[in-house]
């Protein structure tokens, strides 16, 4: 079976993407789409009909963690993958900054970034976990939320004693 990767630069309401084969060729050329509902079926009508140009190929897709930027476009691979041949990994962006820096690569753009995403996954596959979507991604981000908000009331509360002490003896 044939492979491809797709590698993909989440930021900011848009995202950027490459496709390449396992030698590091690119098949598709960097574009960019926004992070919208008609980004998604526009990436997902571009992914469609490359496959069907590869019958029987396998995309791998790899997304750069970057703070929650990612997770829209994590979401619709995972629903992507419902249909077409397809599997989706988180990557930590500190090994594929030290993967571009061991390149030495040094003018990094959006594509530039995505390529460098796609050719981490081909250089460092045991370091790739593809994995399922989690239902409880969100809830974690929410419990995460909760636990900072507990943490901050007790040291507002400690200042307040402070204050409270150092002006009213």
């Amino acid at each position: 079976m044939k492979e491809f990767f797709l590698g993909c630069d989440a930021s900011k309401g848009y995202g950027d993407f490459v496709i390449i084969d396992a030698k590091k060729k690119t098949m598709v050329e960097s574009f960019q789409l926004d992070d919208t509902y008609t980004g998604h079926n526009c990436l997902y009508q571009q992914l469609e009909s490359f496959l069907k140009l590869h019958p029987g190929a396998r995309l791998s897709a790899g997304i750069e963690s970057t703070g929650g930027y990612e997770n829209n476009w994590y979401s619709a691979f995972v629903r992507f993958g419902a249909s077409i041949n397809m599997r989706i990994a988180h990557i930590n962006p500190v090994g594929i900054g030290h993967d571009s820096k061991a390149e030495r690569q040094r003018n990094i753009t959006d594509k530039i970034s995505a390529r460098n995403i796609a050719e981490y996954m081909i250089r460092h596959p045991k370091k790739v976990n593809f994995a399922t979507d989690n239902p409880m991604i969100g809830l974690k981000r929410q419990w995460r939320h909760i636990s900072l908000l507990d943490k901050q009331i007790v040291q507002l509360s400690n200042h307040l004693e402070i204050l409270v002490y150092t002006s009213n003896p």
